[in-house]
């Protein structure tokens, strides 16, 4: 239609500048990410379990100052509110897949399921009977049953008992943003 104006050339040009602008953003992007962690995490993502030591900081670099031990926050957790804070109290289980979650103990014996802010640190798979402190919120939670049977199967347990789980669970639950682990005294 127009001979002086090659619209194909001009298509494919356009195509290229897009392809450049995509390859150069995304490099960027990646490295901009690999850069910016910042000096008082300790980022255990990209590492396998094996790398992990089995006590120390991991997520954000917090201190034991002002934990209170697990159970006393259960009256301060009000259903439908979070609440800030500090605890302890000894792993009873942790994720032998990735160390993706933990359970924490209670003075009553039963647990508080433990996962970590944004999926943005594991811990150790051995952690089980170690002393934690966490800081981060808990808060009321419904607990579906493919979310238990999940956790079980990460958990290790046979197909039987992953079976045996047939009903939700509403209870406290924990997000840490960072954790302590430490050997028991």
């Amino acid at each position: 239609m127009y001979p002086f104006f090659d619209y194909r050339s001009h298509m494919n040009r356009f195509h290229y500048l897009a392809l450049a602008f995509v390859v150069t953003f995304s490099t960027t992007a990646c490295n901009q990410s690999a850069n910016t962690e910042s000096a008082d995490t300790m980022s255990t993502e990209s590492s396998t379990e094996a790398d992990l030591p089995s006590t120390g900081n991991f997520g954000k670099v917090i201190s034991d100052d002002g934990a209170v031990m697990l159970a006393s926050i259960e009256s301060d957790v009000i259903p439908g509110e979070e609440f800030a804070t500090k605890v302890e109290g000894e792993i009873v289980e942790v994720c032998q897949k990735k160390g993706c979650w933990m359970t924490v103990k209670k003075d009553d014996g039963s647990v508080v399921r433990v996962t970590f802010k944004d999926y943005g640190f594991f811990v150790p798979k051995d952690a089980s009977g170690k002393w934690v402190v966490m800081e981060g919120i808990a808060f009321y939670d419904t607990l579906s049953v493919s979310t238990l049977q999940h956790y079980a199967e990460d958990a290790g347990k046979s197909a039987d008992e992953v079976a045996k789980i047939t009903e939700p669970e509403y209870k406290i639950t924990f997000e840490a943003e960072g954790v302590i682990i430490k050997n028991k005294n």
